[in-house]
């Protein structure tokens, strides 16, 4: 009998030593987890550049309508519209549709300032301007686009013209 007490009590003490787990390794070692997941599951970043709207498209889905049209610096093809409801941006060859977020910011023809897409959102951001007749060729404004990790996928200064 007295060769099994040995045993029992070594069987004891390496079941003890087993469960004592340090908290704050356990907690370390998940977030080390969790981050490698979502490194893992980020897909690559990708530039978007827009292509120019046509006049066919304007005349096709009526963007000659109340709303604001970005275009950038130096450049007189339309890149942007944007109404209350609805923007038009056209990526690879297809004019993507993006729904106005209603809790943005107003612009002036009662566009919006942010649009969200399918698979990214965008943003008009009016810059401040020095000039007294801002609205005679349009704001100062800066057009950002995200993709769907938010990331800034593409960004132009130009100005945005607003028609009620």
């Amino acid at each position: 009998m007295t060769s099994k007490v040995p045993v029992v009590f070594l069987s004891l003490a390496l079941l003890a030593g087993c469960a004592k787990e340090d908290p704050t390794q356990k907690e370390a070692e998940d977030a080390e987890d969790v981050a490698m997941v979502e490194r893992m599951s980020r897909e690559p970043f990708r530039p978007i550049v827009p292509d120019p709207i046509t006049p066919v498209d304007v005349a096709r889905y009526g963007l000659d309508r109340p709303g604001c049209s970005f275009r950038k610096d130096g450049s007189k093809d339309l890149l942007f519209f944007g109404d209350a409801s609805d923007g038009f941006l056209r990526v690879g060859g297809d004019l993507n549709r993006f729904a106005a977020k209603t809790g943005s910011a107003e612009l002036p023809g009662g566009a919006r300032a942010t649009y969200i897409g399918l698979s990214s959102w965008l943003d008009v951001v009016l810059l401040p301007d020095k000039r007294i007749d801002n609205d005679a060729h349009g704001r100062p404004a800066r057009l950002i686009l995200h993709d769907a990790q938010e990331r800034v996928a593409f960004m132009a200064d130009g100005l945005v013209s607003c028609k009620s």
